[in-house]
């Protein structure tokens, strides 16, 4: 699948405004099999790391080659934005998040969200605090979904309300019948 993936973004009309030489974290979900994982390139702490949920133990055979090309990927587009900054990359090494899984076959993508907004190199409680419960993935899961859905950006959010109000009122008088009999 990776193969297929064109990801050298160095002359994307979209990267040509892009400012990265402040940036110490880059994140890059990938998703292999139906499972999301995430890579970062942490450049303060000279590290590419892969954050797994579900902490595979086939790393080296599942995952590296992608990461690697990922990686490289990466570095070739950051040496274009870090004229002015020396970052040796020899001196990476590779981390893998050992401390995360979890408790279904299905949240991987939201994990990778979670460490989006909160990876900060380093594990830290945020990160999975209470995260083994199903029912706060799936709330923070409808939260995401709100989010998007009401966000004032989106061009369907009318269309998209008028038709929830339409099934609730349609569901609404389903129970109200359903109640009568």
């Amino acid at each position: 699948y990776y193969n297929k993936v064109d990801l050298d973004i160095t002359n994307k009309e979209w990267a040509k405004n892009l400012s990265f030489t402040e940036c110490n974290l880059w994140f890059f979900p990938y998703c292999n099999n139906k499972h999301y994982i995430m890579i970062c390139v942490n450049i303060k702490a000279e590290r590419f790391e892969v954050l797994d949920s579900l902490r595979h133990k086939d790393f080296e055979k599942t995952y590296k080659s992608m990461a690697e090309r990922v990686v490289q990927y990466a570095i070739n587009y950051m040496k274009t934005q870090f004229a002015d900054k020396t970052v040796r990359w020899e001196r990476f090494s590779w981390f893998k998040l050992e401390k995360v899984t979890q408790p279904d076959q299905i949240s991987c993508g939201m994990y990778v969200i979670r460490w989006m907004r909160h990876w900060e190199g380093k594990y830290n409680s945020a990160l999975t605090k209470y995260w083994k419960r199903i029912d706060l993935i799936n709330e923070e899961r409808e939260c995401l979904m709100l989010d998007i859905i009401l966000d004032e950006e989106n061009l369907e959010r009318e269309r998209i309300t008028k038709e929830a109000t339409k099934y609730c009122n349609m569901k609404n008088k389903k129970k109200e019948l359903k109640g009568r009999k």
